[in-house]
């Protein structure tokens, strides 16, 4: 039983969602029930572990309405409202809630703008 509290405690501590400082407890419970005659017993043993909760994670949510007047949330990716940004894992340019940004193809040159 101990083993199997101490794995736990070990994989609560390695695990990067949760809090890295904070202590964790295994404690063994012994429980004794002794016999009218006092001549035996039976000893309940439990593990019982305090590990550390899983970290919250914050973001910011777009409220809008819909044309058919529906209320609809969606995850603000970009950072702010109307801000496009370039997703590091696809190479996409993508609009402030994540969706992929059409492109014609063609490549702006800033610097013949005036």
């Amino acid at each position: 039983m101990f083993e199997k509290a101490a794995e736990a405690v070990m994989e609560n501590i390695y695990n990067p969602n949760t809090d890295a400082t904070k202590k964790r407890k295994v404690t063994l419970e012994f429980v004794f029930t002794p016999g009218k005659k006092r001549d035996q017993s039976t000893v309940s043993v439990q593990a019982k572990t305090t590990l550390q909760p899983i970290v919250p994670v914050e973001t910011t949510v777009i409220i809008g309405v819909a044309n058919d007047g529906k209320v609809v949330s969606n995850e603000l990716k970009s950072g702010a409202i109307g801000q496009s940004y370039m997703d590091v894992d696809t190479g996409e340019v993508k609009d402030d809630i994540g969706k992929p940004v059409a492109s014609d193809g063609k490549v702006l040159d800033l610097r013949q703008t005036k």
